[in-house]
């Protein structure tokens, strides 16, 4: 008898384990290999990359004239006019309502939508008229106050400022008391030119300017510029993780950082089958399964998070039973108890 108690005890153990396995059964079923996820992803990245070349080089050379020589005047701006022939007719002065500006000798003088440059010519010319044989003049802009700077999206304050003096990206997201915690990687600084109608979108990468004080890429702002910085993108971590939840995605961010925010995998997680849901561009999913000890030892590499990214840890079906303590399985008083995992 008490070998059949025992054999019985032995067989009741054996099912439990095998009734256990089957509960712990794959939640989400792969969709593709992970060789071909990558390649996939790579030469997205890879395409993405020409485009941020392409984008740089704009970048480049919009900042390569921080003059705001694109700026036309108007209602409030102050000017200071230096005349260098003679210093009588310099003088300080704010452009009326009416568009003009009243200098020496001139009288009142229309520089409504005009650049810096063009109101020196209409100066120099106006003087070599009557006054001077080869006036040479300076129009300097002091005070931007006709052109506004509109600052919206994850920033603290949002809205639309004066622009009253000439003023780089960190200067006006100062202005507006910084960025929000879910604020993402990049700013675009959307440009009008008054003149052709055109409008020129620029990205900047706030990770390299902020974090890592790259000044090469704190773009001069110009007035009439709208910056904008969207939230960051998000993924879900899941399944059997300690702090399942919704995290924000920060630059290059990987699996295992998200896991890590996500308070790490419990005990009972497979590790062979940490899986990533990747939304498509026709609307369907990718699954991919992931092993996190190799995503950990460096051997899987280039898969960084994109917005909307969800990270399931599958869960163990033995690693359950042998980190359980919580419902019971028994049979004539020879049960074996069993209680749901907390670790």
């Amino acid at each position: 008898m008490p070998y059949q108690k025992s054999f019985f005890l032995y067989l009741v153990l054996a099912l439990s384990v095998v009734f256990l396995a089957g509960c712990a059964s794959e939640k989400f079923k792969t969709t593709t290999d992970l060789s071909e996820f990558q390649q996939h992803y790579e030469k997205m990245a890879r395409e993405k990359a020409k485009s941020n070349a392409l984008d740089q080089q704009i970048f480049t050379n919009a900042a390569a004239a921080p003059d705001a020589g694109d700026y036309l005047l108007g209602p409030g701006d102050l000017i200071t006019v230096t005349v260098f022939e003679t210093s009588d007719l310099n003088t300080e002065v704010r452009v009326s309502s009416r568009g003009t500006v009243s200098l020496p000798m001139l009288g009142n003088v229309d520089v409504y939508d005009l650049t810096a440059a063009e109101a020196e010519k209409k100066i120099e010319d106006l003087l070599r008229k009557d006054y001077l044989r080869d006036p040479h003049v300076t129009v300097f802009i002091k005070e931007h106050v006709s052109k506004q700077i509109t600052l919206v999206g994850e920033v603290k304050n949002p809205g639309t400022y004066d622009y009253v003096a000439r003023r780089s990206l960190l200067d006006v997201l100062a202005i507006a008391d910084g960025l929000t915690e879910d604020a993402g990687s990049y700013a675009y600084i959307t440009r009008t030119n008054k003149r052709t109608n055109q409008r020129q979108t620029y990205r900047v990468d706030l990770e390299e300017l902020i974090s890592k004080g790259n000044m090469k890429v704190n773009m001069p702002i110009l007035g009439g510029d709208v910056i904008f910085v969207p939230e960051a993108g998000h993924c879900f971590v899941d399944g059997a993780v300690r702090k399942p939840g919704i995290y924000p995605i920060k630059s290059n961010m990987t699996i295992t950082e998200a896991i890590a925010l996500a308070g790490g995998l419990r005990s009972y997680a497979d590790d062979d089958q940490i899986k990533l849901i990747r939304l498509k561009e026709d609307g369907s999913r990718d699954v991919v399964s992931i092993s996190y000890s190799e995503l950990q030892s460096g051997k899987i590499t280039n898969l960084l998070l994109q917005d909307r990214d969800v990270i399931y840890a599958e869960s163990s079906g033995l690693g359950l039973f042998s980190s359980g303590s919580g419902f019971s399985i028994g049979f004539m008083g020879t049960g074996v108890n069993y209680h749901a995992p907390t670790q």
